[in-house]
């Protein structure tokens, strides 16, 4: 795994653990007939399963899964590879929340009106 790959992860591991959100690293989906790891996936964030995150730099080498209940998002992985509390946060309202509501983070507000 590349020191980008690594900084990404630790990042959103930080964020799980501040923020209580459940991530999972090294994802895999099959997608368009092949195995494809991405980085990380936020679970309830973004669509119905989560959001799949990939590095914008390798968005070619990462097709975005043709699943309907994935929501898929390439970031700049300089801003993502440090963990900033209140940018993070920023993202998750605007990715919106789909899980249970017993399970919803006490920090969010649900500026997305989807979520």
């Amino acid at each position: 795994m590349n020191p980008a790959d690594q900084n990404l992860i630790t990042a959103w591991q930080r964020a799980s653990e501040d923020l209580g959100i459940d991530i999972k690293t090294n994802y895999l989906v099959i997608t368009e007939g092949r195995k494809v790891k991405y980085p990380v996936f936020v679970r309830s964030f973004g669509k119905k399963k989560g959001t799949i995150i990939a590095k914008y730099e390798l968005f070619i080498d990462f097709p975005m899964p043709k699943h309907k209940d994935y929501h898929f998002s390439a970031v700049n992985v300089e801003t993502y590879s440090k963990y900033d509390r209140e940018y993070f946060i920023e993202t998750l309202e605007d990715w919106g929340y789909f899980g249970a509501d017993f399970n919803k983070p006490i920090w969010y507000r649900g500026k997305n009106q989807n979520g």
